[in-house]
């Protein structure tokens, strides 16, 4: 019902909302989440806001990797008369936390609305191949695999689709004869689908042994959207770090009155066996792993844009202080905790912790970190056929970029070891999969738990993760990634790479 100014109520657009949601969504178009959710936080607050609101405010929150606001938000949506669009939305949330059986759900709402039906199929097939339920994803997307041959007419997201469940069957041949197919459809349009496939096509041809044409491939797939990577910057912006967080300064840093011992944090470079980790911490009866959750990442870019330079601390942080960091600290203890309420170590992984340990070790000063670490050359490998987000890690994309980050990590890493007061543990990817009698344990003693056998059958858990290392940690151990640039030995050829023993650790 209209008032007298022509504003909706009962969940309706009111005047000043559709230049908020038209600001807010340029805002995600142009990667500014925090602006976005920042120009929604008024209409959101509202005691009727509409649904468009609160789907445009949760795809924002899922932007910066906070699923369950997100999904807070989609639920009201969905109860202020939201449709099939937030059921996605709301599906690929608890995808990517691993909350398999509820996405389904979610996505099998969406598929009910002819609009939704082909993305919501493909979303919820993705799903259950992450999961392990190849079988049940490839009947998901078979229908609609003939839909399409029957009409002649290639869909983009089923072929992708139906390429993906191929693999993942093991049917590599029939998978890359669908992807180039499908390449040759899109020529030059689509960069990240194109970039998808060929990443794809690097998987099959190494899993066949077809190594030219895998590392040919993982080529192709990292000059789509090619991105910029200067190594003597980086390098610069490590020197700088490590100059700025003495442990001199450090002490005059805030500190949060968390005295709490069950975060733990896992550092390291991508593709190190972080993903392992989690999976053995969280097979143990009072251990648990949360992936790769952001909200420390996200304090910590907050600091960094409003760190007054030049000033000394704790007042070069301005407003936010002790009490602050207080509060960050306790509402991250809260969500993990949530999450796995009777763990008494909660484990994770964000790829960013390496560069945040000053502020973790602040936030929770009786955390304990463990650090992975891997022959370089098996990270440059793995890291250029993984397909990351490359935005943010622009130095995935050449062989010789990694050889450098994995430098820097490690100058990175030898500092904290040598500032911070919280415990750090070295743990050799290669030892551990090769010596997990000895490794596994050592790392639950570390954590200050008792040994429990259950570690060791991590692979049976039916725990989804989300992560490039999925199809990998479902399996018993194995130790065929060891040396596996050996393959690639041609491509590795004029880089100079770190030392690296992996007994020394």
């Amino acid at each position: 019902m209209k008032n007298e100014r022509g504003a909706h109520r009962g969940g309706q657009r009111i005047d000043g909302e559709s230049a908020a949601l038209t600001a807010a969504s340029k805002a995600l178009q142009n990667r500014q989440a925090h602006e976005a959710i920042r120009l929604l936080q008024p209409w959101v607050e509202r005691r009727t806001p509409s649904a468009e609101v609160l789907v445009m405010a949760a795809r924002a929150q899922m932007t910066i990797g906070l699923r369950r606001p997100a999904v807070v938000l989609l639920d009201r949506a969905i109860s202020a008369g939201a449709g099939a669009d937030a059921y996605l939305l709301k599906g690929k949330c608890l995808a990517h936390a691993g909350k398999t059986e509820d996405a389904c759900v979610a996505l099998r709402k969406a598929i009910e609305d002819p609009v939704y039906r082909i993305e919501a199929s493909c979303m919820l097939a993705y799903a259950l191949e992450n999961a392990g339920q190849i079988d049940e994803a490839y009947l998901i997307v078979e229908p609609l695999v003939t839909e399409m041959v029957r009409s002649g007419k290639i869909i983009v997201d089923v072929s992708f689709a139906w390429a993906r469940i191929l693999s993942a069957k093991k049917r590599y041949d029939d998978s890359d004869a669908q992807l180039s197919a499908l390449l040759a459809h899109l020529g030059s349009t689509q960069p990240q689908m194109r970039n998808f496939i060929w990443y794809l096509r690097a998987k099959n041809f190494d899993r066949t042994k077809r190594y030219e044409e895998a590392m040919n491939a993982a080529v192709n797939a990292n000059m789509i959207g090619e991105l910029e990577f200067d190594p003597n910057a980086y390098t610069r912006r490590t020197s700088a770090s490590i100059e700025q967080w003495t442990s001199q300064r450090m002490k005059l840093f805030p500190q949060s009155g968390c005295q709490s011992d069950i975060p733990v944090f896992v550092a390291g470079m991508p593709r190190s066996g972080t993903s392992l980790i989690d999976q053995i911490v969280d097979a143990h009866p009072d251990g648990a792993g949360v992936g790769e959750l952001a909200h420390i990442e996200n304090f910590a870019r907050k600091l960094e844009s409003t760190l007054q330079r030049g000033i000394e601390p704790p007042e070069c942080f301005g407003a936010y202080q002790d009490s602050e960091w207080s509060r960050v600290a306790n509402e991250y203890l809260s969500e993990i905790t949530l999450r796995a309420p009777t763990a008494k170590r909660i484990v994770n992984k964000a790829l960013g912790n390496t560069q945040i340990l000053w502020l973790i070790a602040g936030l929770f000063p009786k955390t304990r970190i463990i650090h992975l670490i891997r022959d370089p050359r098996d990270v440059a490998i793995s890291c250029l056929m993984g397909g990351f987000n490359n935005r943010l890690h622009p130095w995935t994309t050449r062989l010789e970029w990694v050889a450098c980050a994995w430098q820097e990590s490690q100058r990175l890493m030898n500092h904290w070891k040598a500032t911070l007061s919280v415990p750090i543990l070295d743990v050799a990817y290669e030892q551990l999969v090769q010596h997990p009698e000895i490794e596994f344990p050592r790392i639950i003693k570390f954590l200050g738990l008792e040994w429990d056998e259950a570690c060791t059958r991590f692979h049976e858990s039916k725990r989804t993760v989300c992560t490039l290392s999925y199809d990998q940690v479902n399996r018993p151990l194995y130790t065929s990634s060891v040396s596996r640039h050996v393959n690639y030995s041609a491509s590795l050829q004029g880089i100079r790479w770190p030392d690296y023993d992996p007994t020394a650790v």
